[in-house]
């Protein structure tokens, strides 16, 4: 060997030995950025996630009602046929342990860890890039986050798995693991319908390409067979419901929105929401590198599998064609933001050789993803202790209501300017169910996945909707009389006359900051 040579293979083992050391340290980075992540559930007493607290009370309803001591049994039931059975089932359980609130931080705080841990799993087993493992971090915390879209948060990383094992079974399919596919794609339906459905079809959609014949497609295509079953089923038993029928009333037909907005959504839901941090140049800016990450990096589209393409494929086909509004439920394809960032990531395999790629380069990529990540947890981190603050008056309103009494909420001002939030109190009342074993309208009773639904018959006045525009108030229309308490948050006092009527006396008993808390006293007969 010449001593150029010998220089040489010395020189390139320094550099893979260099390498693998800056690769060491970012992997120990990366695992204490992902556990100081879960402590954002942590900060504020009550997080500021807009259908929080809606998720709470079906659980504080549901705790009673299976113990007998619900003084509302005469109005909802239990329905445990529902997609939206795992989390508060696993809430449930916590609640026993722990105040309701702490069951959900805890519940919150698994969902993101184990997220994170599928995503890196699927990366592994695509033979991913883990340079940019960094990307699954902020996606957890944007669309769906800020919403407080709590039951599909559990099912997202439960449908990371589902892929997983989909991806496996489609490569060498067997009755073992036919059957582990059907076990799980039932655990990801009873955890949420949507992510079901986004699992199943990515699933069926590998099966095809790594099998690529017709003939043995259809001998392996049994488990989604059996998993779309199960589905027309529960489509079978909810149609025609009473329920369903009376939403119709309340809740818009299918709708697109603004088609022209999906492009720029699609790059921001997965760290911002329609109501928090969209107008932060540093996030915006964020989360455009993100996108550019892997093509600085010299990373390139996995050649060896198209599979790798069909999870992300599927997310796009989401964003470009599923409706904002269907089946009564809103924010159909913007709450799929959590999975853009994720699925992006597992299409790309690193150049090689790696150590004849530029380590400046290198560094300077891994230096901004985790001083973003950094940046991004910090600005969530200090809006959340900000809300904690904000949120404190609400303390004087709940400590001034007698346990289970019905109450009506009426949000005017829905915004947060704590957590820069525009919806963040708009259920925020709901605690009083959660907490105190009350029930508040506008309930999430209402709609057919809860796992607590008003019974036929018992569907009050105040519908879906209303917490949008509690102006329309009316006291006869809105069957005001049943209400003890009216809670209120607006930046002025109401309007003198707002609960005029010829049945009731209602008077103000508390006030703090932007709070407000009415009781209705006597009544004439």
């Amino acid at each position: 060997m010449s001593v150029r040579a010998f220089d040489g293979e010395v020189q390139d083992r320094v550099s893979s030995a260099a390498r693998l050391g800056r690769l060491r340290v970012a992997r120990v980075l990366f695992i204490a950025t992902v556990l100081s992540g879960a402590t954002l559930m942590w900060i504020a007493p009550r997080p500021p996630l807009c259908d929080l607290p809606q998720h709470a009370a079906q659980v504080a309803l549901l705790r009673d009602l299976i113990a007998g001591t619900s003084p509302w049994a005469s109005i909802v039931r239990v329905n445990f046929f529902t997609p939206y059975l795992a989390g508060p089932l696993l809430t449930l359980l916590l609640s026993h342990a722990m105040p309701i609130p702490a069951a959900f931080k805890v519940l919150l705080t698994g969902a993101y860890l184990a997220f994170t841990r599928c995503a890196v799993l699927l990366r592994k087993h695509f033979r991913g890039d883990e340079r940019l493992d960094w990307l699954f971090i902020p996606g957890f915390f944007g669309f769906a986050f800020a919403w407080g879209f709590i039951t599909y948060l559990v099912a997202a990383p439960i449908g990371l798995l589902f892929i997983l094992f989909a991806d496996r079974y489609a490569l060498a399919p067997s009755s073992r693991r036919a059957l582990g596919l059907v076990l799980l794609g039932v655990a990801v339906f009873f955890s949420h319908g949507l992510v079901f459905l986004f699992a199943c079809a990515v699933g069926a959609l590998m099966l095809a390409i790594r099998q690529r014949r017709i003939a043995p497609i259809a001998r392996a295509i049994g488990p989604y067979l059996l998993l779309g079953a199960l589905a027309i089923v529960y489509a079978a038993v909810t149609t025609g419901h009473d329920v369903l029928i009376a939403l119709a009333n309340y809740l818009p037909h299918p709708s697109w929105g603004a088609m022209g907005r999906r492009p720029s959504e699609f790059v921001l839901y997965p760290l911002t929401s329609n109501g928090s941090f969209r107008h932060d140049p540093l996030i915006v800016l964020f989360a455009l590198f993100m996108f550019a990450a892997p093509w600085i990096l010299g990373d390139r589209l996995n050649p060896r599998s198209r599979a790798t393409l069909i999870p992300f494929a599927v997310i796009v086909a989401i964003y470009a064609f599923v409706p904002d509004i269907a089946m009564k439920t809103a924010y159909l394809y913007q709450r799929f933001a959590v999975f853009i960032l994720a699925t992006y990531a597992l299409m790309f395999r690193a150049p090689v050789p790696l150590a004849n790629r530029s380590a400046v380069r290198e560094t300077s990529v891994w230096l901004v993803l985790m001083c973003g990540t950094w940046i991004y947890l910090g600005v969530q981190a200090v809006r959340m202790e900000q809300f904690a603050a904000e949120s404190a008056r609400f303390e004087t309103i709940l400590d001034a209501m007698a346990p289970g009494q019905r109450a009506l909420s009426l949000i005017f001002l829905k915004r947060s300017d704590a957590y820069d939030s525009q919806v963040a109190y708009m259920h925020y009342p709901l605690w009083y169910q959660a907490e105190r074993h009350g029930f508040v309208d506008m309930n999430f009773a209402w709609f057919i996945p809860e796992i607590v639904r008003l019974r036929a018959g018992q569907l009050p006045a105040v519908s879906p909707n209303f917490e949008l525009s509690p102006q329309r108030f009316d006291w006869k229309r809105d069957g005001a009389r049943k209400y003890r308490y009216f809670v209120v948050r607006d930046t002025a006092p109401l309007p003198a006359g707002f609960f005029a009527n010829d049945e009731c006396e209602v008077k103000l008993v508390r006030t703090a900051g932007d709070w407000s808390l009415y009781e209705r006293g006597g009544c004439g007969e």
